[in-house]
């Protein structure tokens, strides 16, 4: 009794978004074109696809050579477990039968776009022709958190079918569904399947990228935030070198979240990453996943806050553009500086991926040796003062803000008589009475007896 009460709580509630990330970005957690599962399954807007999915299960069922009989029976057998993903009060309401042939159709329909987009991966026609510019979108709108079947759901059904042998045959190993979801996953630039992939609970499509995104390591997480102090453009001025870090490394793939400096040579590798709407839909449901489910294990969001903390201005997005980092397809720089700053919003993270720590304390260790923050001051020091026109002008913005400091605190009765005044002649700096002082000027009026003066 026990363990099955442990279970239930264990995924009650897995397929679901807290309401605080919810309110930050509604449209990233909600499907543009098709339903899966219960909880946009009555949204009006996406019935159009009920007939589309018809066709892709019928079209299952015959390259199964399968009897449809047998699929209802294997979800009816695993209704209450399946049931157990969602809130009670997003399936208390949908029948039996409904609930039934729900995640039957919708099983079918991903198995079957699973394997059509594996054949067009291979240059096979597909049975099913639907428009290219629906294709991208479904891929998306399978990947969002609230949008999922339970993966087992998927595995029952699969184990099920009667495959041709030439389906797999451009592989020397047999198809098998951790293949095909592999395939699908590729436009997320995922590009290893790890071996353990068999050996690991995969709960739904989601929880299946952020996998390919962590890769499976898992990295030690040690308490408290990431305490790096700078952003990327005030880390370039101190000398940091950042490099865009290489798919491989050793002979193996890098996985997406591989951040890795060099204190010795100041170098950063960063993996590349594509800013697009809906790569930022996508990271904003796995950020959803880790932040309600994977509380102690929330690796790409540590990532996520790391990239926060460099880009705080359009500069440091234009300097990561450069060197390969980002590759900006959200307009403008500030659009993408906007962008990577929201992701976070309300998100708490009170630990930490243990490597990128110690990068933060390398990175900050780095900046302030001393040669490093002259260096980074000198670079001020030339953007401020680097002609005479750009030097004249921030000595002038001084100027007036210390003359209206002066203005706004001293005593009336320091106004009149003589005022301090400078005057640069020959090199010197030297006291004039009010009547000389350069400041009356057709120009400029500066303190009470000034303004009381008439421009002539």
């Amino acid at each position: 009794m026990f363990e099955s009460s442990k279970q239930q709580f264990s995924t009650r509630g897995l397929i679901s978004i807290p309401d605080h990330l919810r309110k930050l970005d509604e449209q990233a957690f909600t499907p543009l074109l098709i339903s899966i599962g219960p909880i946009h399954c009555s949204n009006p807007k996406l019935q159009t696809m009920k007939k589309c999915k018809v066709q892709f299960c019928e079209c299952f069922i015959q390259r199964a050579n399968i009897k449809l009989r047998n699929l209802v029976h294997t979800i009816r057998d695993k209704e209450e477990e399946i049931r157990s993903y969602y809130a009670e009060t997003v399936v208390s309401s949908i029948s039996n039968d409904d609930f039934m042939k729900m995640n039957l159709v919708d099983g079918m329909f991903i198995l079957e776009f699973l394997i059509q987009s594996y054949l067009i991966r291979g240059g096979d026609d597909p049975t099913i022709r639907i428009p290219k510019w629906m294709h991208p979108i479904l891929q998306f709108d399978l990947v969002l958190l609230e949008n999922q079947l339970p993966f087992f759901v998927l595995e029952m059904l699969f184990k099920q079918a009667n495959f041709p042998t030439e389906l797999g045959s451009k592989d020397s190993e047999p198809l098998s569904l951790m293949k095909l979801a592999f395939y699908f996953c590729a436009c997320y630039r995922v590009q290893m399947m790890p071996p353990w992939i068999f050996d690991t609970q995969i709960e739904h499509l989601t929880d299946l990228v952020r996998f390919f995104y962590v890769c499976g390591k898992q990295q030690h997480r040690g308490p408290g935030g990431a305490k790096l102090s700078y952003s990327a453009t005030q880390l370039h001025e101190a000398g940091v070198k950042f490099k865009v870090a290489p798919e491989e490394y050793g002979g193996h793939y890098r996985h997406f979240l591989d951040i890795r400096f060099d204190l010795k040579n100041g170098v950063l590798e960063i993996p590349c990453i594509e800013l697009n709407n809906e790569k930022i839909r996508l990271i904003r449901n796995i950020i959803a996943l880790e932040q309600s489910h994977y509380v102690g294990a929330a690796y790409v969001t540590d990532f996520f806050i790391i990239l926060d903390i460099l880009i705080n201005t359009s500069k440091d997005v234009d300097l990561l553009c450069d060197k390969g980092i980002l590759v900006n397809y959200l307009g403008d720089s500030n659009a993408a500086a906007l962008a990577v700053n929201n992701l976070n919003n309300t998100i708490l993270w009170d630990y930490m991926n243990s490597d990128y720590l110690k990068i933060c304390e390398d990175l900050n260790a780095f900046y302030i040796e001393p040669w490093h923050k002259w260096k980074a001051t000198s670079m001020l020091w030339r953007q401020y003062f680097s002609t005479p026109w750009i030097a004249t002008s921030t000595c002038a913005a001084i100027i007036l803000l210390v003359f209206t400091a002066i203005q706004t605190i001293a005593p009336e009765g320091l106004n009149t008589g003589f005022a301090i005044t400078l005057y640069a002649y020959r090199g010197q700096v030297a006291m004039h009475s009010h009547v000389n002082c350069i400041f009356k000027s057709p120009l400029l009026l500066l303190g009470q007896r000034h303004c009381d003066s008439q421009l002539e």
